[in-house]
């Protein structure tokens, strides 16, 4: 169940906003370099004589091991797809109340339990009602 929806079902009146907190600058250049290595690989595996034929070009070695093995190519454009994945997510859930930290992800390594946080923003927010959560998930 979605955090912000269970929190906002609990205190009707409470406001959620979410933002996305976006990879390092080193590793979305990176995972650019690799969607163009991606693109490069496929098109020398899929149309690698046209190419080096327009630009009058005799064929590389490599070029030509790529168009004989058209399954590693495939393998490696999948294989940068993983890395590029792993390169721009930050993994990142982090909980705010307010300017105040309450749960880092990063920093943990966990997502809160949400029965926690429930107890958690109503200790820390005086505002919201006081009237007990409605239903909190079991404890099992």
């Amino acid at each position: 169940m979605e955090y912000s929806q269970f929190c906002q079902r609990q205190y009707p009146g409470m406001k959620v906003t979410a933002d996305i907190m976006q990879a390092s600058n080193e590793n979305r250049m990176i995972a650019s370099f690799v969607g163009y290595a991606q693109a490069a690989g496929f098109a020398v595996a899929f149309f690698g004589p046209a190419i080096f034929g327009a630009l009058s070009m005799p064929q590389p070695e490599w070029a030509t091991y790529m168009q004989e093995n058209k399954g590693l190519a495939i393998g490696g454009f999948f294989m940068g797809n993983i890395i590029t994945g792993n390169l721009v997510q930050t993994g990142a859930f982090e909980i705010y109340l307010g300017p105040e930290l309450l749960h880092s992800k990063i920093g943990t390594g966990v997502l809160p339990d949400v029965n926690w946080l429930v107890k958690e923003l109503a200790s820390r927010n005086p505002e919201l009602p006081n009237l007990p959560p409605q239903v909190l998930l079991d404890q099992k």
